[in-house]
């Protein structure tokens, strides 16, 4: 779903490569594309025009798309991206603006770079606003599982005052620093009650998500829903999501040798009759156990993984709703990798850097986000990768369920119109 907004004196296309000159034409043509529109004043002259067609183009959400395949300057393209996009136009002079990144497991290079990330801290302070960068701690042990060992992974990956022009803030302290806001509306039988929204972001005045849009192995991919529900909520907000997925033992696999119990930092698991049993009352469903077996003994079943994405968009939608139209959303289409920013390595990029999104409907922007993918060619994968949805079928899962949910939960629109800078 293309609106290109093309110069009235003269245009290049991309897909003919000649130039043009000349109006565009007083009657725009709208051809139906999926749940969309291309919406083009030059391309596509045989097309019939209803203004039903372009009526329905005009009231669908906007994408502003970056792209990088016409030789774009990255930094003023930001510029022009949150310029033309309006995303920042509700920052009011004085407004605390929390800018959400994720950055960074310790190992990992494909995070959004620090100086996207200074560029749109520089725009904020321009539009009045007092920026500060944040991110919340992880529910699995490791490099960023407290606010200390946080902010030393971030500034290990770049991410400092100095750097990117803000403080860095870890926006739930230890992980149990929250507001709870009642989950209401609940569909496809979420049991959440609560969520609990990190303190640091509850008690900002606007909320800019930054996200690097890539694969994840239970959700299919991470973009602007994942940010919101995942990235913006205590520790205990993930357990209570990621309860919807628990690991499964595959038995046959299994040898009893026990090294899960080893490994499990909430010592949730014992040995009974050789095999591990879980208590459910300990867990925290954190994964470990899964990534320590080394005989693929413990799964998650795709079922489980297509309801977790259920719960991750009520607590999407749980934390969008403290802020009203006071947010916005840059998707960064770049180092497409399998794997999250959480994984170090999170492997090799699947497809060409393909550029940068903004808009204030994340829906909207996740699914433009998606059809771009679908659209890019696969440069480099272990698996075959066909028909739309990518990088869900690479993990073996519809990773729609999460846009649909939202959609449905009255976050935003599967529909939207892309234009192209």
């Amino acid at each position: 779903m293309i609106e290109r907004t093309p110069d009235p004196a003269k245009e290049c296309s991309p897909r003919r490569g000649v130039e043009r000159t000349g109006n565009p034409p007083s009657r725009i043509p709208v051809r139906r594309v999926g749940a969309g529109a291309i919406i083009d004043p030059y391309d596509f002259p045989s097309v019939s025009t209803s203004k039903r067609h372009v009526s329905e183009a005009l009231s669908m959400p906007k994408v502003l798309f970056l792209d990088y395949s016409r030789g774009v300057e990255i930094l003023p393209g930001i510029e022009r991206l949150c310029s033309e996009s309006g995303i920042l136009k509700a920052i009011s002079r004085g407004d605390s603006v929390a800018v959400k990144v994720h950055m960074g497991e310790l190992g990992n290079v494909t995070y959004i770079r620090p100086a996207f990330v200074r560029k749109v801290v520089d725009l904020v302070n321009k539009r009045g606003g007092r920026p500060f960068v944040t991110d919340t701690v992880t529910l699995y042990p490791g490099a960023r599982d407290t606010a200390k060992k946080y902010l030393a992974t971030a500034a290990y990956n770049g991410f400092v005052k100095e750097s990117v022009g803000a403080p860095v803030v870890i926006a739930d302290g230890g992980g149990d620093e929250g507001r709870a806001v009642a989950v209401s509306n609940a569909v496809s039988g979420c049991s959440l009650r609560e969520i609990e929204v990190a303190r640091g972001i509850w008690e900002a005045d606007y909320l800019l998500v930054l996200s690097h849009v890539k694969g994840h192995m239970i959700s299919g991919f991470g973009g602007a829903v994942k940010n919101l529900g995942m990235g913006c909520v205590t520790r205990r907000s993930k357990r209570d999501q990621h309860r919807a997925n628990p690991a499964l033992l595959d038995d046959p696999r299994c040898d009893g040798c026990g090294s899960c119990v080893q490994a499990c930092p909430a010592r949730a698991l014992s040995m009974r009759d050789g095999r591990p049993q879980r208590d459910p009352e300990k867990c925290d469903h954190c994964g470990t156990c899964l990534f320590t077996c080394s005989r693929n003994a413990l799964f998650w079943e795709r079922e489980n993984k297509e309801r977790f994405q259920v719960y991750l968009a009520h607590a999407a939608a749980a934390v969008s709703s403290r802020f009203g139209e006071k947010i916005g959303f840059i998707n960064f289409v770049q180092d497409v990798t399998p794997h999250c920013d959480c994984a170090a390595p999170a492997g090799r990029p699947l497809f060409p850097d393909i550029g940068i999104l903004a808009s204030t409907d994340p829906v909207a922007i996740d699914k433009a986000s998606l059809d771009l993918v679908d659209k890019a060619h696969l440069m480099a994968a272990d698996k075959r990768l066909s028909g739309p949805d990518k990088l869900g079928r690479y993990h073996d899962v519809d990773s729609l369920v999460q846009l649909r949910t939202a959609q449905e939960l009255g976050m935003g629109r599967l529909e939207y119109t892309l234009r192209i800078l």
